[in-house]
């Protein structure tokens, strides 16, 4: 998880997220799906028996019934790398509470994010600590939407993955996928909630921790 903030041409951005490359991907997959439900056949007269079946319709997407990770942040530091993009700074307080339990776990994050002020998109790698030492990594993709009415309100949908070597209260939190929603106030604060995606699918616990991509974010900058 992360969250930036940055401001440009009066608008006001806090995004944790998304590469253009991903941002872009989406959009294909959207634009794809859109196209073969258009083209659909129409008159069911015309289908035999066996085109007309159709596999079991998705449940939809599934998200654990209490939050698993809340998340603020101040206003992030920004460096701008051109005109559309740029790269933020952030840290900030967070709570985890962890799948199958209701203990409250305290935590600290700081990280980087890539950031497209043409797209309001973002990604992010993070780190959580929690007061004992313990440290999760974090990979965070986010598409922003901003109120024209209200000037650097607004929210994000976010998806996140955490990596862990920790065989500790943490170690639950390895290989975990979750989803969320990311809010935006005027002043450049926000509050990010995140739920378990319930797919269904057991966790490979054993995985270590995945070392991360080349990115923008790997190289320091001045």
């Amino acid at each position: 998880m992360t969250y930036c903030h940055n401001k440009n041409n009066n608008n006001s951005y806090r995004i944790a997220a998304a590469a253009p490359e991903a941002t872009l991907t989406v959009a294909i997959i959207i634009a794809l799906s859109g196209m073969m439900m258009m083209t659909a056949p129409s008159a069911a007269t015309t289908t035999t028996e066996a085109e007309t079946t159709t596999p079991a319709s998705s449940s939809g997407v599934e998200l654990s019934p209490q939050p698993i990770y809340q998340e603020r942040s101040p206003p992030g530091n920004i460096t701008r790398i051109n005109e559309t993009h740029a790269i933020s700074t952030f840290s900030g307080n967070g709570t985890l509470t962890l799948p199958n339990t209701t203990q409250t776990i305290n935590t600290t994050h700081n990280g980087t994010a890539v950031i497209s002020f043409t797209t309001s998109s973002g990604y992010a790698k993070e780190t959580i600590r929690t007061e004992n030492g313990e440290t999760a990594a974090g990979t965070v993709y986010e598409i922003v939407q901003f109120n024209p009415a209200a000037p650097g309100e607004g929210k994000g949908i976010v998806i996140a993955v955490f990596y862990t070597n920790s065989t500790g209260r943490l170690a639950p939190l390895n290989g975990l996928i979750l989803a969320g929603i990311d809010e935006f106030y005027a002043n450049q604060t926000g509050l990010l909630t995140l739920w378990e995606w319930q797919n269904g699918i057991p966790l490979p616990r054993d995985t270590t921790m995945e070392e991360s991509p080349s990115s923008p974010m790997n190289t320091t900058t001045s």
